[in-house]
């Protein structure tokens, strides 16, 4: 019995991740194929998958946009007015800084760095802030601690000197962290 219980749980353990992985791969194009669904049935030209590639289309053609100079003004001027407005400016503005802190020439959760504690424990994190602001004392840094297993985490101010930086990708470090350590070296 022990040994039906083990293949199984050896089962579990191969599936689930090619079956949350596909998941999630579906559900993201279930999003992008339904966006412009209702316009394009209206229109008479739907099919399936449609959607999704109108979807990409209209992603690519906002960043075209973006970086002209006449679009990239015109969008400058809509995100002060959409800033004046409460709750919806603000929620916009913390959804735009979240997303700019992932992009390559922002520093956001580039920076891996070590916190060196006096018991001798450590504490792995991304440098997110390391300049003078209100909130933050002269001297010190913000560090995002990542939870793992999730996207929850919580931020801490550092001294300077207790931060130790990390060569190690974005990349890695966030697999890292998610995985709770678990990520195997591939060597």
């Amino acid at each position: 019995m022990k040994k039906l219980i083990a293949m199984f749980l050896k089962g579990v353990f191969v599936l689930a991740p090619i079956m949350l992985t596909f998941f999630i791969i579906y559900k993201i194009y279930e999003l992008t194929d339904g966006l412009f669904k209702g316009f394009l049935l209206k229109a008479g030209i739907y099919f399936p998958g449609l959607g999704a590639i109108v979807t990409v289309f209209v992603i690519f053609l906002a960043g075209l946009l973006a970086s002209n100079l006449i679009t990239n003004n015109f969008i400058k001027y809509f995100e002060r007015a959409l800033a004046k407005i409460p709750l919806l400016g603000s929620l916009y503005g913390i959804f735009k800084d979240t997303l700019s802190s992932f992009s390559t020439n922002k520093k956001g959760f580039s920076r891996l760095v070590r916190i060196d504690l006096p018991n001798g424990l450590k504490l792995l994190g991304f440098l997110t802030n390391d300049e003078d602001q209100a909130f933050i004392p002269h001297g010190y840094v913000v560090v995002y601690l990542m939870q793992s297993m999730q996207w929850a985490g919580n931020i801490i101010l550092v001294p300077e000197n207790m931060v130790e930086f990390l060569e190690v990708s974005a990349e890695d470090a966030l697999k890292f962290i998610a995985s709770a350590g678990l990520l195997k070296s591939e060597k």
